[in-house]
Formats: C-alpha cells, sequence, structure tokens
C-alpha cells in the first residue's frame, strides 16, 4: 500500500474528509478504529476486520470510508 504521504492533494482531502465523516456519523466506530490504529495495527488490519466483520459482501462505501479514514488518521497522526 503507498505511503499516505506520497498521496497527492486530492487524495489526502479526501481521507481526510472519511476521517471527519466517521467521527462525526459513526463516533463509536471512529474511536474503535483510533484505538486500533493505537494498538499498532496498520491499514491492511483493519481492512482484514472489516472483511472477518462483513465477510465477501463488504459494505463497499462504508469500508472505503473506514480505509480512508484509517490512511489520513494512521499518516496524519490523528489522536
Amino acid at each position: 500500500m503507498k505511503n499516505q504521504g506520497s498521496k497527492g492533494p486530492l487524495a489526502r482531502a479526501i481521507a481526510q474528509q472519511s476521517a471527519e465523516w466517521l467521527e462525526a456519523t459513526y463516533p463509536f466506530v471512529f474511536d474503535a478504529l483510533l484505538m486500533e490504529l493505537d494498538a499498532g495495527h496498520t491499514v491492511s488490519d483493519v481492512r482484514q476486520i472489516l472483511r472477518r466483520t462483513f465477510g465477501n459482501d463488504l459494505r463497499d462505501a462504508f469500508v472505503l470510508r473506514v480505509i480512508q479514514a484509517a490512511e489520513y488518521m494512521m499518516f496524519e497522526q490523528v489522536k
């Protein structure tokens, strides 16, 4: 996976917007995601957790937002 720092400004803005959306819309999921990242889990780990939770029928839009938020939070040190 590419480092968030190597992404362009549009991709970074979308990831940031996803983090803000997740915090406003699903605060418990946002807090849990912070805990996972603080525990040392990677974006790939988060993706696996989501796959185990939702199975192969991933809720694509929701999962994409969570992954984008994780990327932003991990590389921008959101606490």
